[in-house]
C-alpha cells in the first residue's frame, strides 16, 4: 500500500490517497482513505505508521494538530483508516498566536525503543518539538515548561526564554504567530534559520518592519532519526543539522546542499534527502558525524519540477519518488517507482523509473509504503 498526502487547504484535497501495490503495476485504491474524520481546510504532511495506528500531520493553521486512525481490517476491499482522535493539539492565546512549540506542524517521528517520545517540526514556531507520548500511543502532550537540557546548558545563569516543548530552536525567536519572543540561537549552537515573507531573513532586533506584516515563509521542514541522532531540515540555510535524541546536543550541520532540503527518508543504510529538483544521498555509518555526510545527486526531476515526498518498500527495494509541479493547490504532480535490484548499490542506481499515477490534481508532499 502506498499513501500520498497533498498540499491541501481550500479547493485543494484534503484527504490521503491509498495505492494498491500488490500488482505488477500500483492502482489506485480509495481518495478518501482516512474516514470518519473532519478534515476542513487542512494541509497533510507527514505521514507515519506506528504503535498500529497511523498518525497524520495536519498543517493547516486552523487546525495545527496531528490525528491518528486506525488501520483497514486484513483482507478489506477498500484502504480505509478510521478515525480514533486527536494525538497532538496546539496551545493557542486569545489572538490565535501559539503558546508552545506546535504550531504549523509539518513532520513527525517517534523515538526508538522507548516509544515514550515524539519529535515535531513546526514552520510557524520554527523549532522541533518533543512531546510526551502517553494513553497507549494514542494521545501525546507538551510539559508545561519544559525545553532540552542542551538548550538550558547555554545559560547556566538562566535568562532564557523558550516555547514550552522546544527540543531544537529558532534562530529567530520573534515569529509573528508565536505568543512569546523566544531566545534567540545562533546557527553555531544550532539554531534553526528562518526567512520571512518578502524574502529577506529579519534579525529579531530589526523594528523596521511590522511584526504583523510578516509571514514565514522558509523555516525547518523533514525530520529522520539515525544511530541516536536526530537528523533536521534547515529550508533556508540548505544544511542537514544534527542533534543528540540523548538531551539535544547540537552536533553539527552538514554541507550547504545546491538547494533546499524539504524531505528525508533512510534506507538501507542510506539518506536520501529531496532538495529542489534534486534527490541526494549519503552513505550512513554508526558514530555518525556531520562531516560523513556526502551528498550526491541520484535523481533529477522533470523539468519545472521539485523532488517531493521518498518511502520505500524494503521487501522489494523499490523506492517511490513524488515529484511536485508548482506549489499549493494550483500545482499538480506525478508519482514514480524505481526498482533499486536484489541488492541496492551505494549509491543507489535508480534508472528510468516507471509512472505510477501522473497529472495529480494537487501538489503532492509525503509519501509512505506500508505492507499491511
Amino acid at each position: 500500500m502506498l499513501l500520498v498526502s497533498f498540499h491541501g487547504g481550500s479547493g485543494g484535497i484534503e484527504n490521503l490517497y491509498a495505492y494498491d501495490t500488490s500488482g505488477s503495476q500500483p492502482t489506485l485504491n480509495s481518495k478518501h482513505a482516512l474516514q470518519n474524520a473532519s478534515l476542513h481546510d487542512a494541509e497533510l504532511r507527514g505521514i507515519v505508521y506506528a504503535n498500529s495506528l497511523l498518525y497524520v500531520v495536519n498543517g493547516g493553521k486552523s487546525a495545527s494538530n496531528i490525528v491518528c486512525f486506525t488501520p483497514p481490517a486484513e483482507g478489506a476491499s477498500k484502504f480505509h483508516f478510521d478515525y480514533l482522535g486527536e494525538f497532538l493539539v496546539p496551545s493557542l492565546n486569545g489572538s490565535g498566536q501559539f503558546q508552545n512549540a506546535i504550531g504549523h506542524p509539518y513532520a513527525l517521528l517517534f523515538a526508538p525503543g522507548s516509544g515514550t517520545s515524539c519529535y515535531v517540526s513546526n514552520q510557524d514556531t520554527n523549532v522541533v518539538a518533543q512531546a510526551a507520548v502517553v494513553s497507549g500511543a494514542k494521545s501525546a502532550s507538551i510539559t508545561k515548561g519544559w525545553y532540552s537540557a542542551y538548550l538550558s546548558s547555554l545559560f547556566p545563569k538562566g535568562g532564557c526564554v523558550f516555547l514550552d516543548g522546544t527540543f531544537a530552536a529558532s534562530q529567530n525567536g520573534d515569529l509573528p504567530d508565536a505568543a512569546i519572543q523566544a531566545t534567540d540561537i545562533p546557527a553555531a549552537n544550532g539554531g534553526l534559520a528562518v526567512s520571512f515573507s518578502g524574502g529577506a531573513a529579519v534579525d529579531a532586533s530589526d523594528d523596521s518592519k511590522s511584526k504583523a506584516k510578516l509571514k514565514v515563509q522558509n523555516s525547518v521542514r523533514d525530520l529522520a532519526i539515525w544511530d541516536g541522532i536526530l537528523l533536521v531540515c534547515d529550508e533556508p540555510a540548505r544544511q542537514i543539522r544534527l542533534y543528540s535524541l540523548t538531551d539535544g546536543t547540537y552536533l553539527g550541520a552538514s554541507l550547504t546542499l545546491a538547494a533546499s532540503p524539504t524531505h528525508l527518508a533512510i534506507f538501507a543504510n542510506g539518506l536520501y534527502v529531496s532538495a529542489g529538483d534534486q534527490l541526494f544521498w549519503s552513505a550512513l555509518s554508526t558514530s555518525l558525524q556531520p562531516q560523513s555526510l556526502c551528498f550526491g545527486s541520484l535523481l533529477t526531476a522533470p523539468a519545472g519540477n521539485k523532488v517531493g515526498g521518498v518511502t520505500f518498500d524494503a521487501a522489494s527495494n523499490t523506492a517511490y519518488v513524488a515529484f511536485q509541479d508548482g506549489t499549493g493547490t494550483t500545482g499538480t504532480g506525478t508519482i514514480y517507482s524505481y526498482s533499486l535490484g536484489a541488492q541496492p548499490a551505494a549509491p543507489p542506481d535508480f534508472g528510468s523509473g516507471t509512472l505510477v499515477d501522473s497529472k495529480l490534481p494537487d501538489t503532492p508532499e509525503f509519501l509512505l509504503y506500508l505492507a499491511l
